[in-house]
Formats: C-alpha cells, sequence, structure tokens
C-alpha cells in the first residue's frame, strides 16, 4: 500500500469531518441507524463529533507507531477508531449520573402527585406545573421542557413528544402524548407508572445491597493478609530458620 495514497485518503477524511454539512440535507428525512444497544452512546455522553476525532487521532496515532512493523495495521485503523467512539459513548459524568438517579427516586411521588391534581379537575399541563414548582429540582428541571413547550402554545400531546428520547421519563412521555391525543383519562397511566418506578428503585437498591458484599472482598483481604502473613507466616519461617542455624 502506498504512503501517499494512505496520505490521500486521511487528507480527504480530514475535509470531509471538518466541513459543515450541506444546509437542504435539513430538509430531507432523516435515515435511522439500527445501531444496536452496545454501540448507541449515553444521552450525557460526548458529542459524536468529537469522539470521531479523537478516535480518527488514535487510529492515526496507532498507525504511524505500527507501520514500521507492519503495513496491515492501516486495516485496523477503522476498528480502532470505530472502538474509541463506542467507548467513549459509554462514558457520562459522574454528576449527570447522580443527578439521574436523584430523579427515578423522586420520580414516582411526583407522579403520584400529578395524578392527584388531574383527580381534583386540573388539566394535565396545570398538574405538571405545580408539581414542579412544588417539588423543585430534580423534578422541575425534568419536567421543564414540558413546561416550555406548553407555554409557547403547544398542545400536551406535541410537549410530551420532546421528552419521548429521555432515558428518565421517555416511556412516560410517549404514554402521556399518546393519551393526551386521544383525550383519554392519564391518571391510569400515572399509577402504573408511578408502581413500576418504584419497582424498579426497589430492584436497583437490593442489586446494589448485593454488589456490597462483592466489592468488599478486596479491601477486606488486603486488610486481613498483613496480619495473616505476620500471625501465621512470619512465626513459621522465623521457627524454621532458628532451627536450621542452629
Amino acid at each position: 500500500m502506498n504512503a501517499s495514497w494512505v496520505a490521500a485518503v486521511c487528507a480527504g477524511l480530514a475535509v470531509w469531518v471538518w466541513l459543515p454539512p450541506d444546509a437542504t440535507l435539513r430538509l430531507r428525512p432523516g435515515l435511522a441507524l439500527g445501531l444496536p444497544n452496545w454501540a448507541k452512546p449515553l444521552p450525557a455522553a460526548m458529542g459524536s463529533r468529537k469522539r470521531w476525532w479523537i478516535g480518527a487521532g488514535v487510529a492515526l496515532a496507532v498507525a504511524a507507531y505500527g507501520w514500521s512493523m507492519t503495513g496491515w495495521v492501516l486495516l485496523l485503523t477503522p476498528l480502532i477508531a470505530f472502538g474509541v467512539w463506542v467507548g467513549l459513548g459509554r462514558l457520562e459524568p459522574a454528576r449527570v449520573k447522580s443527578k439521574r438517579v436523584e430523579a427515578l427516586m423522586c420520580l414516582p411521588q411526583a407522579l403520584d402527585l400529578m395524578r392527584t391534581c388531574v383527580g381534583a379537575g386540573q388539566p394535565l399541563r396545570n398538574a405538571v406545573e405545580t408539581v414542579a414548582q412544588v417539588m423543585g429540582p430534580p423534578v422541575s428541571d425534568l419536567f421543564q421542557p414540558v413546561t416550555n413547550a406548553v407555554s409557547v402554545g403547544m398542545s400536551d400531546a406535541e410537549a410530551w413528544q420532546v421528552l419521548r428520547s429521555d432515558p428518565v421519563v421517555g416511556h412516560l412521555a410517549c404514554d402521556l402524548s399518546r393519551n393526551a391525543a386521544w383525550g383519554t383519562s392519564v391518571t391510569d397511566v400515572l399509577a402504573q407508572h408511578s408502581t413500576d418506578l418504584r419497582r424498579q428503585g426497589m430492584t436497583q437498591r437490593l442489586a446494589a445491597a448485593k454488589a456490597v458484599g462483592v466489592k468488599s472482598v478486596l479491601p477486606l483481604g488486603l486488610c486481613y493478609l498483613p496480619a495473616f502473613v505476620l500471625l501465621g507466616v512470619v512465626p513459621v519461617v522465623a521457627a524454621g530458620l532458628a532451627g536450621f542455624f542452629s
């Protein structure tokens, strides 16, 4: 493989990544990429463009380092770039994870309050706004896109569609949007999701409690290992050496 040909391909890829996309592409129907679950990025992960840049840099660095050993390393550069892209997509800031866990813990109570407000005769949009004001963050931050969409004139069905891809309330938003479009009652949906979220939270807490014993094996072993060596091994070795030299 000629080095000039490789340089030309890399330059073309760099220009393709660097140039902004054509504005007319926004008017065309989007192409849904059927990525498997293990390759789909997390919601708060690094942007796809930046991850491709980092993956391309790592792949080029590996290619430059392994070029002197074998030319076959160039065949691995696309796999390396894709692997880095997938790996960075599975990373999220710890702050985002903790905020999501806190929102999941508060969400069942928020849904119960919304169900009570709707049962008392309030429209769904008023119930969402009331509960968000009463509970505050992180519930208010979670429902802020819905209240913003309602405030600009969207219907309830359109407003809840804004959160259809949210990792916390995505399924709830789809169900509420469908019920709002059909004009059916949302109290049963709120009750069912509240029950499911409580069950999910209990399962997660039980799994975390079970994982404590597994995670504590290594620290406890490191704590007991010096005492075992000093009390069990050292006396035996010392007695053997003393008998040998005597």
